[in-house]
């Protein structure tokens, strides 16, 4: 047991494990402890001894052919990197890992891998903190064909995500038959689990050979799951609402008739379907051709469906909303379309509910302009988006009130050939950061209230040099991103506070021909996990730093010859 579960002991997992006998193994387990000096952990690592001194990184989760040249196993580190457990069970010959999600608490985590069959993608549960006689649980129903659904061919992206309250894991699977209900074989359905796998649930109801569940959301209150489905006619996609355990049939949630095709994929072959809940789960938003076939308008329903109103107010002709954004507060509901000009893509905002006027709220788009990203602050008090309003396709950033027009430009100063291409609020909605393609890629913050930008270099950037990806910290105060400010196009990770007073090099130094690749903060502002090619060039290994760079670490132990990290992410 790591020095990172003695501290936080409600993390302990308990769910997976008959609550008697546990009581009985870990009084066994303590006493054997206090005699032995430390407990050892399974799989990978050895079991290396627990440190005496608090780890300075929270655990993090991490698959890897670790152990085996080609073979992706699923890992746990904790007391930065001296313990190391094994989640995955033995794989099948030619299996792997393919994606994993921790829980919400912490507790669990689940992945779907080819463990038992090869090319058979199934859903397993385990425990963060694994024990050496344990196994992961596989929480899947028995399933055909390649199993857990892709979201898009090759995407490596699988459509499974836990409730918010860690109750239960859903999934769309190609199902086998189940005595003594038998399912429909070759068909993608709904199935909701409880992570210990006793509770194995079918949410949709689907009754036809030739319908499939394309994409679903977890309600914000865990109780309900909306999701996308021909259910009722094939080729119309509705949305419906169900149970998550399944107990009361589904109800469809777009309104009847359904003209077209119905609700909007998101851009086409990804597997992404346009609605999503409320914050607070009181409505659902969605962009479907509900009322006239291939005209795609923004409506909200209730979780009953009782209530559906059209809330965009689209002009006759072809005009259509294009995406839309739920406030964090629930109360407004953004979108973009072409509503006032055939050839301009506005942003609007709107309340949910029937009878209101939607606010423009990107004033002065020309013909050919366009709104092309945009994004609630956390605290809804304004949005930020990216626009062309010239339609001369150089876009820069604005900020506005969700109420009124008053843009504010707040990429002001920039030449006119310059794009800003992405941008990210802080938690706290006091910046914006954003980068600019110009001669280079380069990184500034802004207020969202003011016109001046600060350009996020430090002392550390080269003459020629990029910034390549960036993310806030959780508290705000810092920006992490990776660039080659130091030796260029060798691209390691950084750190700056928000006004660039201070810049710091978090990844350790690089071996030639080493670089960064993924990064992302721990959600305690401890530090920052990446993975690089640190120590040994085309050998990827997970590491953390201190924001300021100071506590360099291997998080990841060692690899077998040949082996990488792939992905991580750190247990909240």
């Amino acid at each position: 047991m790591s020095d990172w579960l003695r501290i936080n002991g409600t993390k302990i997992n308990i769910a997976l494990r008959n609550v008697a006998v546990l009581i009985g193994l870990w009084a066994l387990f303590l006493v054997f402890s206090a005699c032995n000096g430390g407990g050892g952990a399974g799989g990978a690592g050895g079991g290396a001894s627990l440190r005496s001194e608090t780890a300075i990184f929270p655990p993090v989760v991490f698959t890897a052919d670790k152990n085996t040249d080609e073979t992706v196993e699923l890992f746990a580190s904790f007391d930065d990197g001296a313990e190391i457990i094994q989640l995955s069970d033995e794989l099948a010959e030619g299996g792997d890992v393919v994606e994993f999600k921790i829980s919400p608490d912490g507790i669990f985590v689940a992945y779907v891998a080819d463990q038992d069959e090869n090319n058979l993608f199934e859903l397993y549960v385990v425990a963060v903190d694994k024990a050496t006689d344990e196994a992961a649980v596989k929480v899947s129903v028995p399933l055909a064909g390649r199993g857990i659904r892709e979201t898009a061919p090759g995407s490596g992206r699988y459509f499974f995500e836990w409730a918010a309250d860690s109750s239960r894991v859903a999934y769309i699977a190609d199902a086998a038959e189940i005595a003594p209900a038998p399912e429909i074989v070759a068909l993608f359905e709904l199935f909701s689990s409880t992570p210990d796998g006793e509770t194995k649930d079918v949410v949709s109801d689907l009754l036809r050979t030739d319908s499939d569940v394309l994409d679903f959301e977890w309600e914000p209150d865990s109780n309900q799951i909306a999701y996308v489905a021909d259910q009722d006619t094939d080729d119309k996609f509705e949305l419906y609402v169900a149970l998550a355990d399944g107990t009361i049939p589904s109800r469809v949630v777009s309104g009847r008739p359904m003209v077209g095709n119905g609700i909007r994929e998101v851009f086409p072959g990804t597997g992404q379907y346009a609605f999503a809940w409320a914050p607070n789960s009181s409505r659902l938003g969605y962009i479907a051709d509900q009322d006239i076939a291939g005209k795609f308008e923004l409506f909200t329903s209730t979780p009953n469906g009782r209530s559906n109103p059209k809330v965009s107010k689209l002009p006759a002709g072809p005009r259509n909303v294009a995406n839309f954004k739920w406030a964090p507060n629930s109360q407004r509901i953004a979108y973009t379309a072409n509503q006032n000009i055939a050839n301009a893509i506005d942003l609007f905002a709107t309340l949910p509910v029937v009878g209101t006027t939607p606010v423009i709220l990107s004033s002065g788009l020309s013909t050919g302009g366009e709104v092309s990203d945009f994004r609630w602050a956390p605290n809804s008090s304004r949005l930020a988006f990216v626009a062309d309003k010239s339609g001369g396709a150089f876009f820069q950033l604005y900020s506005v009130q969700p109420v009124n027009n008053n843009d504010i430009l707040i990429s002001e100063g920039l030449a006119d050939t310059s794009d800003v291409t992405v941008f990210k609020w802080s938690p706290n909605s006091s910046r914006i950061a954003y980068i600019v393609d110009a001669a280079n890629f380069e990184l500034f913050t802004t207020a969202p209230d003011q016109r001046n930008s600060t350009r996020i270099r430090g002392s550390l950037a080269a003459v020629d040099s990029d910034v390549f990806d960036f993310d806030w910290s959780p508290n705000s105060s810092r920006v992490a991103y990776t660039a080659d400010f130091i030796v260029s196009n060798v691209i390691e990770l950084f750190s700056s506070t928000f006004n660039n007073s201070d810049t710091d090099r978090v990844s350790g130094s690089l071996t030639a021909g080493g670089d960064v690749s993924k990064f992302k903060w721990a959600f305690d502002n401890s530090g920052v996990g990446y993975i690089a090619d640190q120590d040994t060039e085309d050998v990827d290994e997970l590491y953390a730093s201190r924001p300021n760079g100071t506590d360099n670490t291997l998080l990841s132990g060692d690899l077998v010859s040949g082996g990488d990290v792939l992905e991580f992410d750190w247990v909240p």
